[in-house]
């Protein structure tokens, strides 16, 4: 069907402010850092042409970028397992009617409300080594009445080199929620009949989840495995608050080693350099993703 003039012209009006924002907070921004990342500048002084020097300063400086990555990895894995998993169990319980359903979806879901930076002041608070530290303190209570763990107290959670897997819990406890209630949302979406059947052929509540919810909310699942490594990839501020707003070799992601060299060493083209490589991670993890997980979409 051809369109007419007035259909074409409202197409155009209605994508044009979106095309518009897109090309300026996105585009040129992103066009700009990969020049950027070619050159060897300051901020302040003129330009200087140096092709990949800045990438291959990257692999053979110190080593911190490829460290940074390591931790990014480790919390994409790590940290992201466990929501996948925490949050599909979550969701398939409160799917089945549990009671209380609703206050426990709430409950889960607090956390995504609260700003990213008040939610890692307050991480810093339950591992603090002071008497207001709740972590420190539940550990001194099993120590004396269980005599476990059998290590020196207070333990410093957020020193340099263990802070990368303190953020693990805090991500779990943040993220779970989010993704409970978006796999949940697809689970009320399959009908009731299948469960009804599955019960009729014997299927126990661990196969009817496998055999009948899994496949069911697959385009979901694999959506939400997608923004879990943006996330992972992109991380930024728990890293930045809780070492004090100067994250070191031991600390770094590379958020904010591409931060700290922008804005604190004044080293333009490195920090463009490791947004451009950011990039192409966050692109091609989502591209295998979905990639692995292409198969035909099941209708019900």
């Amino acid at each position: 069907m051809k369109r007419t003039r007035e259909q074409t012209i409202f197409i155009v009006l209605f994508l044009a402010p979106a095309f518009l924002l897109f090309t300026g907070f996105v585009a040129i921004p992103g066009v700009r850092a990969l020049l950027y990342s070619l050159q060897k500048w300051d901020g302040l002084s003129t330009p200087e042409w140096v092709g990949l020097a800045n990438f291959r300063e990257l692999f053979t400086d110190d080593g911190v970028f490829l460290l940074a990555l390591e931790h990014n990895a480790f919390l994409t894995l790590v940290a992201g397992s466990m929501v996948l998993s925490l949050s599909l169990f979550f969701a398939a319980v409160l799917h089945r009617r549990v009671r209380g359903a609703t206050v426990f979806r709430v409950a889960f879901f607090f956390p995504n409300v609260i700003a990213s930076v008040a939610i890692a002041l307050l991480w810093v608070l339950l591992y603090s080594t002071t008497d207001f530290g709740v972590v420190n303190g539940a550990l001194r209570w099993m120590e004396t009445t269980l005599g476990w763990p059998d290590i020196d107290l207070p333990f410093p959670f957020t020193g340099k080199q263990y802070l990368i897997y303190s953020i693990v819990p805090m991500l779990v406890w943040t993220m779970t929620g989010f993704y409970m209630v978006l796999f949940l949302a697809a689970m009320e979406g399959i009908p009731e009949t299948f469960y009804e059947v599955a019960e009729l052929e014997g299927a126990s509540p661990l196969s009817q989840f496998w055999h009948v919810t899994l496949p069911l909310i697959r385009e979901v699942l694999v959506v939400g495995i997608v923004f879990l490594a943006i996330t992972s990839l992109k991380l930024f501020e728990p890293v930045w608050i809780m070492d004090n707003e100067w994250p070191s070799r031991d600390t770094h992601v590379m958020a904010t080693l591409l931060y700290q060299k922008v804005f604190s060493e004044y080293n333009v083209g490195y920090g463009s350099a490791v947004a451009v490589l950011l990039f192409v991670l966050v692109f091609f993890a989502t591209l295998v993703t979905l990639r692995l997980s292409r198969r035909e979409a099941l209708e019900y």
